[in-house]
């Protein structure tokens, strides 16, 4: 009688861990999923804070404008989003983000002071989950943008 109660307790275990470590897997996917998603965020908005923290691209008046990486307010945000966010995470930011420019007024150089305007900036981050998730899916892309007035005062040359 003991053996058969044993063996039974032995089945149990077994038979609840079977159900239970691909949920416990999962939530950690899960998790990975949930933290990549909040630096991807944290990435996007101090991205856009950088590239709106200097002058715009051009000193004119219109409408939204793409920035391409060769303009000075995309290289700070990329600069912003590669090097200061590397980290060991099953994540990665991808080196190309889309920005866009809106400069509504600019102040006579005589007086000088702030522009009128506002950056936004959106960032994708690929996450890697390394178990269940991940084996189903693959990579799995998230995208945050952000958008941030224009901090940039203009000196009077007056």
């Amino acid at each position: 009688m003991r053996r058969r109660n044993r063996g039974q307790g032995v089945a149990e275990l077994v038979s609840a861990l079977v159900l239970l470590v691909p949920v416990v897997l999962t939530v950690i996917d899960l998790g990975i999923l949930a933290i990549g998603a909040a630096i991807n965020d944290s990435i996007c908005r101090d991205a856009a804070r950088a590239a709106a923290s200097g002058p715009p691209s051009e000193f004119s008046l219109g409408d939204s404008r793409n920035l391409t990486p060769d303009k000075a307010p995309y290289r700070r945000a990329l600069s912003v989003a590669t090097k200061l966010y590397s980290t060991n995470f099953p994540a990665k930011i991808r080196n190309t983000l889309m920005a866009v420019e809106t400069v509504r007024d600019i102040p006579p150089s005589s007086i000088g002071g702030a522009i009128d305007g506002d950056v936004a900036i959106t960032t994708t981050v690929d996450i890697y989950p390394p178990f269940l998730v991940g084996a189903i899916m693959g990579g799995v892309s998230l995208s945050s943008s952000h958008k941030v007035p224009i901090t940039y005062v203009m000196k009077s040359e007056g």
